[in-house]
């Protein structure tokens, strides 16, 4: 029986070992609707991860202030400006150092309403006061910035955020 002798050379394939033109071309349109679908709503959260960070921080400021005040068994007070706020301990009258300070972000407004408060009126000069047993004044919060904005309020009792709404169009 005769037999081939064993090839050296390697062996070939008869289909192509690549990707066509077309395949590569509908791989690149599935990556690009996906990419447009996953956009639009990737841009809404960095929109409102920026509305809300001052919120976030403002609940801090909150929270630290009461918890000082109860530990430390002095009034606290949370300076609230047209551009940021500033937690003071003690009065402030007294011109204490703020122990915390943050600025609100650039075109940012912030306006706020107390209970004796009809409707929202912007912060200027504002002192909001933690006492000593950890109670303040209930204060709601509107921060706005250009048509996107959020409102929310704080919670007497524990310095939390309660009732948030807000719009990003």
């Amino acid at each position: 029986m005769l037999t081939a002798p064993p090839s050296t050379a390697p062996a070939r394939r008869l289909g192509s070992t690549g990707f066509t033109l077309l395949e590569v071309c509908v791989v690149l349109f599935i990556v690009a609707v996906v990419f447009v679908v996953a956009a639009i709503p990737a841009a809404h959260l960095f929109e409102e991860e920026r509305l809300l960070a001052p919120v976030r921080e403002l609940e801090r400021f909150a929270k630290t202030a009461r918890l000082r005040a109860m530990i430390e068994q002095q009034t606290y007070v949370l300076r609230l400006d047209a551009g940021g706020y500033a937690l003071i301990a003690g009065n402030p009258t007294e011109h204490g150092q703020p122990a915390q300070a943050y600025r609100l972000p650039d075109s940012m407004e912030c306006f706020v309403r107390s209970p004796a408060d009809a409707d929202f009126h912007r912060v200027s000069g504002l002192s909001w006061y933690f006492a000593p047993n950890g109670l303040c004044e209930p204060m709601a919060f509107l921060f706005q910035q250009g048509g996107s904005w959020v409102r929310f309020r704080i919670d007497p009792l524990t310095a939390r955020i309660q009732d948030r709404q807000s719009f990003i169009p």
